[in-house]
């Protein structure tokens, strides 16, 4: 037993960097030993001191030391120095020493130094990224300088350079950065959804938001997007600490300097839930429903995914001016009979409907043999194609015996009066004479 405890007080007194490592989950990654020996990489293997694992594309690897992990992504290679120090060659890290040991980084001559308790995400490529996730980190270059990184702020480094200061981080919402800081990645997917549903609701839902606000706001150009204006507000009004006006400067400020919304929003120690609610609270008091974009904050769910926003755009009714396909229709009067329309406001229009009426009254004045046919339109023949010679011979011959033919019917009906005149239903002829009338007058 005695042998027992002895053990473990040796195996908690070996030093960070005699600890080993071990690959966790990978997927497309190799090894490369010191040697220059190359073999795919498998979960469980353990890492020898030199050796560098690299990805290719789609490709990760998980570094565990003693409780700490190191996520490399595609395209990286990282070599372990030993269990307290690695080395970034290329492509993107997220170093988790929330619960395990404290890390040394070698960035192309800079250390980055990452305490127990912190999280930090290290990107080498034309230009070098190092942002603190969670907690504190430290650059020291090669000529001594030290840079320290307070929790949600970056420094980009430019060759052996040190930046004068840090600005606040930018988030790439990878599934890396997702894993470690698992609610920032979260709020800052959602204030980005918010955004987007902002932008596209129209100008009425800025407005609303706008008119809420008592502080001052500085002037932004008008190509800038209007969630830009809107979610400072927003934030200001559902953060706590300090003024409100405080709240917002700083949010301006943030995102003027590179930082995500998600950023912004917990370095006033916000979260997404409260501005959802904060911006549904003044749509339902300040404006009518349907008018402009409402949000609906649906909360998280059982499996820890993030808030849904969804976003309406505005109910538009097409003008009723410009086209006749917008006119109502004619209402039914009495008997659910439909009106006519009325007659053309014009002169001729009023004159056509005025004969029209007395040719009406006439019609059933008269009286009216069913024996007799109306008139019926017949259009006018088209002109016949031109004939040969014979052809017009034999058309002359045949017009000669139809002209004798009708003279002899013309005859004996001159002399039929058995149908009186006043029997016959008028013609055209009647239409024109009151027309003529009514568009020259006599006298």
């Amino acid at each position: 037993m005695a042998a027992g405890v002895v053990v473990v007080a040796t195996n908690d007194s070996t030093p960070v960097s005699s600890a080993a490592t071990v690959l966790g989950a990978v997927r497309n990654a190799r090894i490369v030993s010191a040697s220059g020996a190359t073999r795919v990489a498998t979960a469980g293997m353990h890492l020898l001191d030199g050796d560098v694992v690299s990805t290719g594309s789609g490709g990760s690897a998980e570094l565990n030391t003693r409780g700490r992990t190191t996520l490399l992504g595609a395209f990286g290679a990282l070599a372990v120095v030993n269990g307290s120090r690695q080395q970034l060659r290329t492509g993107t890290a997220v170093v988790d020493a929330l619960h395990g040991p404290s890390l040394d980084i070698d960035l192309s001559g800079d250390t980055v130094s990452i305490p127990r308790g912190s999280a930090t995400e290290a990107a080498r490529g034309p230009s070098t990224r190092v942002g603190a996730l969670s907690g504190p980190a430290a650059i020291t270059s090669t000529g001594g300088r030290r840079l320290v990184l307070t929790a949600l702020s970056q420094a980009v480094l430019s060759g052996d350079a040190l930046p004068a200061g840090t600005t606040p981080l930018h988030l790439t919402d990878s599934a890396h950065e997702s894993t470690v800081v698992p609610a920032l990645v979260r709020d800052d997917e959602a204030l980005q959804g918010l955004a987007r549903g902002i932008d596209t609701t129209g100008r009425s839902t800025a407005h609303v938001v706008e008119a809420s606000w008592t502080g001052t706001t500085p002037p932004v150009p008008n190509h800038v997007n209007r969630s830009e204006r809107v979610l400072p507000v927003l934030i200001a009004d559902s953060t706590h600490g300090g003024t409100a006006q405080q709240r917002y400067d700083d949010s301006v400020a943030w995102r003027a300097e590179g930082g995500s919304w998600g950023v912004v929003l917990h370095l006033l120690s916000g979260r997404a839930s409260a501005v959802e609610a904060t911006l549904a609270a003044l749509q339902r008091s300040g404006q009518s429903p349907g008018r402009v974009g409402t949000v609906t904050p649906t909360g998280v769910s059982a499996a820890g995914n993030p808030p849904t926003v969804r976003a309406t755009r505005p109910v538009t009714r097409p003008s009723r001016t410009g086209s006749d396909d917008t006119k109502p229709p004619a209402s039914p009067g009495p008997g659910g009979v439909v009106a006519p329309s009325p007659p053309p406001d014009n002169l001729l229009g009023g004159l056509v409907v005025t004969v029209q009426n007395v040719i009406d009254g006439v019609l059933g004045i008269l009286p009216h043999d069913k024996n007799i046919e109306e008139p019926v339109y017949r259009p006018k023949p088209k002109p016949k194609k031109a004939v040969t010679s014979a052809t017009q011979a034999v058309t002359s011959a045949t017009t000669k015996r139809t002209a004798t033919t009708t003279k002899k019917s013309t005859a004996k009906a001159s002399t039929d009066a058995a149908t009186p005149a006043a029997t016959a239903t008028p013609s055209n002829g009647l239409l024109s004479n009151l027309l003529g009338g009514l568009l020259h007058p006599q006298g």
